[in-house]
């Protein structure tokens, strides 16, 4: 019976830590750009549907679909951890990532624009 509840609690601290990644993920997508707040509410239910899924999919997985106290400290718990420990890090990677991501893009359109300006004052010295 106890091992059982320590068993459930400890992959509750742990669906907590992804509910959290989840999170930031969704962090990430408003921090690149100048979000609608209409996108933000579309977010936040999109959110809070992965985050009940999750939860009552753990609870019939390790719990028999029972929901426990426990679980939600353990929910919440795991949350705490990750947010402490390696969220700022997280963060700081993904921004470095798409900032990159961004400026090759910038280069790759700003040669492609180039061409096409090449290109269409070619096309208007030659007469046919």
């Amino acid at each position: 019976m106890i091992q059982n509840q320590t068993y459930v609690f400890l992959w509750s601290v742990v669906i907590g830590a992804f509910l959290a990644l989840v999170f930031d993920f969704f962090r990430i997508l408003r921090r690149k750009g100048k979000t609608p707040n209409y996108i933000v509410y579309i977010q936040d239910i999109i959110y809070w549907i992965i985050v009940t899924l999750i939860i009552i999919t753990s609870a019939f997985i390790t719990n028999d679909g029972e929901l426990r106290g426990y679980m939600f400290i353990g929910y919440i718990l795991g949350a705490v951890i990750y947010i402490v420990s390696i969220s700022k890090f997280i963060l700081k990677i993904s921004n470095i990532i798409l900032d990159f991501i961004e400026t090759r893009f910038k280069r790759f359109w700003t040669f492609c624009v180039k061409i096409v300006k090449k290109m269409n004052i070619k096309k208007e010295n030659v007469n046919f």
